[in-house]
């Protein structure tokens, strides 16, 4: 606001800025949102990755042991047993993440 003389009052700026309880609940939820649209999200798709990487770098070991002869193919290390544990394990861990935070971002509606 400016006043008679033209100058702006920073104390009637501030009191005009103050955000009701309400709001600021909303403001710090819509942080927390973005913040865990922009880390979390991002982590679990590079751990995720990284644990791909892992069974493609034992993949390769175990086609190369058997190239060369130095393992029998029934001693690999990446068995059908191994690729199912994952799959499973993966499935799980993701299908739990993303309930948590599709319940939490978007709550149903109360009675």
């Amino acid at each position: 606001m400016v006043s008679v003389s033209g100058e702006i009052r920073l104390s009637h700026e501030a009191d005009r800025e103050k955000l009701s309880v309400d709001d600021e609940l909303k403001r710090r939820d819509a942080d927390l949102r973005e913040w865990m649209a922009n880390r979390i999200v991002p982590a679990f798709l590079l751990a995720n990755g990284l644990t791909l990487g892992a069974i493609g770098v034992l993949w390769l070991v175990d086609e190369l042991n058997v190239v060369f002869h130095l393992a029998a193919p029934s001693d690999r290390i990446i068995t059908s047993g191994v690729i199912m544990a994952l799959l499973g394990a993966t499935t799980v861990q993701v299908g739990a993440i993303a309930a948590v935070i599709a319940r939490y971002l978007f709550p149903g509606r109360s009675a």
